[in-house]
């Protein structure tokens, strides 16, 4: 057991790089010496605690076809109380571009549904806003583990909420760690709050949290979309998604040099631990919520590492919307788009297998839906929304004792430039950069800048 805790303490005590350099070596050193605790049974008591979760899923239209956001709140009865009458808090809420599916992951507890038609597209329910109360017909008992397919929401033109007045749902959210225990996992989401890559909640430890410990990091950490300047309107967002066992402050070299006069930086902060498809998904969600907010309608994609295969699949689920930010430009950096070896290593022989090992392993489900409208058969690609350019930066300076393939040292060039991803690329570019290195290259930085600046043009 003290051999594992001390491979544990390397890795997270050292810098982001070298977290990533030891997985593989945390994942065969427990393995080869028969462990089956340390570092790894924590990692399944955190994916209980996951798992422990209840889902509430379903769809939701209206009685008519209009064009208009549709928004799904999940109330939430006090425990202790069976008075129905008793004011219900708000857990959470879901926003759609119009008809479609919705879904909470929340603490077990009794929940209730109300959906309206955000017609102001501002986030705010107003009383002459058409809407369907679900209370007290429809009550919700949701148990640990539990997965409740709800019967689908049906918003009538002439329905309505008795409120006094309009209801900021944005302004609702639940901001505080005390509250975890009442509150869905979309509830901790940041949406826009704005901070300084010096956050503490930015620190490697926090990072390394998210790989490891997926649960604490959500209440600790908070996932979600921060500002790294308050919103202006006249600035073009440019939002950063960082790898596995990352961090925003892996972009503050592109960051600091980034045309401020122009464009407003956004970093994406995740458990890296997570399965990608469960991480997609926040991704698109949060960005929606953000467009509702601030009425933005172009967004720009940078990102770093695992951090591209989370990015495709939020290009891959926003392009599905009738309302979506138009995206122009996607500049991916040092992705596996091939996958890596070692997570199919971990998936193999390790004795608890962290989630996202799954969907970064070679040929995982994950990475074939990425790149084929059959993923089973794997024999139509698909492609990337056809407004969106593609620009595919990878790095190639190997260490010197390195034997076998290619690299950056982390990842190999061939997963870098997996066929599919070479594809939607207009354009590649190879720089002599470590896999951490490339992100503080003064080249890489000019050129993103270009990008950003022709991609507003």
């Amino acid at each position: 057991m003290t051999q594992c805790r001390l491979i544990k303490t390397v890795s997270v005590t050292m810098g982001g790089q070298r977290i990533r350099r030891l997985v593989p070596v945390i994942v065969l050193g427990c393995v080869l010496i028969g462990l089956t605790g340390c570092i790894f049974q924590e990692v399944k008591e955190q994916q209980q605690k996951i798992s422990a979760l209840c889902t509430v899923e379903g769809k939701v239209r209206t009685d008519k076809s209009d064009n208009y956001p549709l928004v799904v709140l999940l109330l939430r009865r006090p425990d202790g109380i069976s008075d129905i009458k008793v004011k219900w808090q708000l857990a959470d809420h879901y926003v759609l571009e119009g008809p479609g599916r919705w879904f909470f992951r929340a603490s077990p507890g009794n929940y209730a549904l109300v959906a309206f038609e955000d017609r102001n597209a501002n986030l705010i329910y107003e009383p002459d806003e058409p809407a369907l109360d679900t209370l007290p017909n429809q009550l919700i008992a949701c148990g640990a583990g539990m997965r409740i397919e709800n019967p689908e929401l049906v918003i009538p033109v002439t329905g309505r909420v008795a409120v006094d007045g309009p209801v900021d749902i944005a302004g609702l959210q639940v901001r505080t760690i005390q509250q975890q225990l009442d509150i869905s996992l979309g509830a901790v989401t940041a949406v826009g709050e704005v901070t300084t890559l010096d956050d503490p909640r930015f620190s490697e430890e926090h990072a390394s949290q998210g790989l490891w410990h997926p649960f604490d990091f959500l209440f600790e950490a908070r996932p979600g979309i921060y500002f790294l300047e308050p919103y202006n309107k006249k600035k073009t967002p440019v939002l950063f998604v960082h790898g596995i066992g990352g961090t925003p402050i892996n972009f503050r070299y592109l960051i600091e040099h980034l045309d401020r006069e122009r464009f407003q930086p956004w970093v994406y902060y995740y458990p890296s631990g997570a399965h990608l498809n469960g991480v997609a998904d926040h991704l698109d969600q949060t960005v929606k919520r953000l467009q509702l907010m601030h009425g933005f309608k172009r967004l720009l994609l940078v990102a770093h590492s695992m951090g591209g295969l989370v990015s495709r699949g939020f290009l891959l689920r926003n392009q599905t919307e009738t309302q979506r930010a138009d995206i122009p430009l996607f500049v991916s950096i040092s992705t596996p788009w091939g996958g890596v070896p070692f997570a199919a290593t971990g998936v193999k022989h390790a004795p608890t297998v962290v989630w996202v090992w799954y969907d970064m392993a070679p040929r995982s489900a994950y990475l074939r839906q990425l790149f084929y409208r059959d993923p089973d058969r794997i024999t139509e690609h698909r492609s990337l929304p056809p407004e969106t350019t593609h620009h595919l930066l990878f790095g190639f300076q190997r260490d010197s004792l390195s034997l076998g393939e290619s690299d950056d040292q982390v990842v190999s060039v061939a997963s870098q430039l997996y066929p599919g991803a070479q594809q939607d690329a207009v354009r590649l570019y190879g720089f002599d950069a470590t896999h951490e290195g490339i992100l503080e290259k003064d080249v890489v930085s000019r050129l993103l800048n270009q990008l950003l600046v022709e991609a507003i043009r």
